[in-house]
């Protein structure tokens, strides 16, 4: 890849190197590896609205805009260098335009939540955030039909309510939680206690309850990928393995996940990545 100005700037805003997206795409083909990269900077650039304006004025002035950038980009008149960059991507894998906005609306409706009541409402959030990129990504890794999208659609929701748990501690010091209330309720877990940072009984048991939540999920996702295609989505099939992998891990530490963050080793992200990329299978 040429490195225009655009891509330069998209090299900064993508997944860095020793993360789980880096190690799940490790194999990948280089042309295709270049627009999941180009799709991570799109994805961390809008995701990160919440975090970085400065009052939701300015949060909601940014998500109006970055919707109008993407009209304009698939009317062929970009201006951000990750638009830019995104040009060609789109006409080579035919990329949707409604999955891209789907991303920018999920920001919107994140920005005026900070819990969710159940279900229904964090798993619409969770299909219109990572289930809309999961499937840009199966978009530039095979081809585009009705079982894939499903495919992808639930695999990125169940990658994202991982991810929740995995984040707990850094969310609640944002003043945020992702586990519905009705969930906290069924294990006598008390909001208050998750954001000031007490690890009780209630609260392992909840997680523990929300772990087990996470596998059905992905079990549900896999009944969609069809076996000519294990090769095709290996990547995202090393995301779930990592995923599980690091849950576990985060299991047998009692979910002690609220004042402190942790990761795999590098050396068992390669070992994980290479086996499922070998073996084409998820580890459940």
């Amino acid at each position: 890849m040429a490195t225009t100005p655009s891509i330069q700037y998209c090299q900064e805003k993508t997944y860095p190197v020793g993360s789980s997206a880096y190690y799940a795409y490790l194999f990948v083909p280089e042309k295709q590896k270049e627009t999941i990269q180009i799709l991570y900077a799109f994805f961390n650039e809008v995701t990160q609205i919440l975090y970085t304006a400065s009052d939701s004025t300015v949060a909601r002035a940014k998500i109006e805009w970055w919707k109008n950038e993407i009209h304009q980009l698939f009317q062929g008149k970009p201006e951000h260098p990750i638009s830019q960059a995104l040009v060609e991507p789109i006409k080579q894998y035919q990329l949707s335009q409604q999955f891209f906005t789907y991303i920018i609306e999920s920001v919107e409706m994140d920005l005026t939540h900070n819990r969710y009541l159940d279900w229904v409402s964090l798993k619409k959030f969770c299909t219109m955030q990572t289930g809309a990129f999961t499937c840009l990504i199966t978009q530039v890794l095979t081809t585009t039909t009705e079982d894939n999208i499903r495919f992808a659609q639930h695999i990125g929701v169940a990658l994202h309510f991982a991810s929740f748990l995995q984040n707990m501690g850094a969310d609640a010091q944002q003043g945020r939680i992702y586990i519905p209330m009705d969930f906290l309720r069924q294990h006598n877990a008390i909001a208050a206690d998750i954001l000031n940072g007490q690890h009780t009984e209630a609260f392992q048991s909840l997680m523990q309850a929300q772990y087990l939540f996470v596998k059905d999920l992905f079990k549900e996702g896999l009944t969609y990928l069809s076996p000519d295609q294990r090769k095709t989505l290996r990547p995202i099939l090393i995301q779930i393995n990592l995923s599980l992998k690091l849950l576990a891990t985060l299991s047998k530490d009692n979910w002690q996940v609220l004042d402190k963050s942790m990761s795999l080793a590098p050396i068992s992200q390669l070992f994980i990545a290479t086996k499922t990329w070998i073996s084409k299978r998820v580890y459940l």
